[in-house]
């Protein structure tokens, strides 16, 4: 029958490492405190956290028992080589599983080495997981063979998956602010882009009106009809040009027809303007929110825009359905395909965009050719 006291003071420690992972602790925060409490638990001399770095075992987290007799190396930093090696950095690489060493007399490797040179005969590891691949393991390790127990790789393996939440939670973290930071670089260069049409479109344009109005103004003091109606003519001429890249530049920011009539009506507009075939269904008529209405069309154009440029696409289908709290879109068309979201920055944003409504981005080859942008945003309501 478990020892009531033992368990509770295992729940504890789990505890505790558990409260720093919540916390958003450093990864390396981590390694220290998990390594030290598994090795008081455990009653071991040592134990360390240990990354996979290629073809090396990396120390990136250490404690000892300061009041036990063995015990130097391993300090963080080190690095043993995982070939020709029986030692357990070495096992736990090849096979992905908890394993134990209760003598390392005989085991072959530098690491096996390193453990008898410190004066530890036996260990124990526990792999850390994450992602579905073998980042590294925890070890603890003794001078005798019976202290660890027999259930120790099952209590080191709680420590592990503690640790590789924690690892889950920072790569989490990162992406997160990765992912700000490239909305707020895309709002930027948008600025600086509808900066740069205005100043050399529009404004310029509009300067030019000014001044043929002034000299219009001029020559209809002079009395001279016939150059009053050319440059009347031509100051029409460029209001006309000026109005239309202001409603092109506003189209660019959030189109008239989506606020005022709804998804299915900007689609419609969308492909109408396009410069090839692009069929639209499943559009929903009825309204839902602005922010989806926005990204869904934003990603669409977007897709549409690429698909023109740089896919060298006949046709566009746009497909649109609303199921189970979600608004899901597909935008295919038949071009060269090959499409990678890590090569440049435009499907990147969108991917951003989607995400920081909450949704689901995957762009992916067509089958028989082309490209498919999948999408799918979550709406509330039925």
């Amino acid at each position: 029958m478990a020892d009531p006291s033992a368990i509770a003071e295992e729940q504890a420690a789990l505890r505790r490492v558990a409260t720093l992972v919540a916390s958003g602790a450093e990864p390396a925060e981590i390694f220290h405190a998990v390594a030290e409490e598994a090795g008081r638990l455990l009653g071991a001399r040592s134990s360390a956290t240990i990354r996979y770095d290629g073809d090396v075992a990396l120390t990136v987290g250490r404690w000892r028992d300061a009041a036990a007799e063995a015990g130097g190396g391993f300090e963080v930093g080190t690095r043993v080589p995982l070939a020709g090696s029986d030692g357990l950095t070495a096992v736990v690489a090849r096979t992905g599983r908890s394993a134990r060493i209760e003598d390392y007399g005989d085991v072959r490797g530098h690491a096996a080495e390193m453990m008898r040179t410190n004066g530890y005969r036996a260990a124990v590891a526990a792999p850390i997981v994450v992602g579905g691949r073998t980042w590294g393991l925890l070890l603890v390790a003794s001078a005798a063979p019976d202290v660890l127990g027999a259930d120790a790789e099952r209590r080191l393996g709680d420590f592990a998956e503690l640790v590789a939440l924690g690892l889950e939670s920072a790569e989490a973290r990162e992406q997160l602010s990765a992912s700000r930071l490239r909305i707020l670089e895309a709002g930027m260069q948008e600025r600086r882009r509808l900066e740069r049409n205005l100043h050399d479109g529009a404004q310029q344009r509009l300067v030019s009106l000014a001044l043929q109005l002034r000299v219009l103004e001029g020559t209809l003091a002079r009395d001279d009809p016939e150059a009053a109606l050319t440059l009347a003519a031509g100051a029409r001429a460029e209001l006309d040009l000026a109005m239309r890249e202001l409603r092109e530049l506003a189209r660019g920011l959030h189109p008239a027809v989506l606020t005022d009539r709804g998804l299915a009506a900007a689609l419609g507009s969308l492909a109408d303007s396009a410069p090839l075939p692009v069929e639209v269904t499943g559009a929903p008529e009825e309204r839902i929110a602005e922010a989806v209405e926005a990204g869904a069309y934003f990603v669409i154009a977007e897709s549409i825009t690429n698909a023109v440029k740089h896919a060298d696409a006949t046709r566009i289908a746009v497909r649109l359905e609303r199921a189970s709290g979600a608004l899901r879109i597909a935008i295919e068309d038949d071009g060269r395909g090959g499409a990678d979201p890590a090569a440049g920055t435009g499907l990147r944003g969108l991917a951003d965009r989607v995400e920081a409504l909450g949704g689901r981005f995957a762009v992916a080859d067509r089958a028989g050719g082309g490209t498919v942008v999948s999408v799918e945003l979550p709406v509330e309501g039925h």
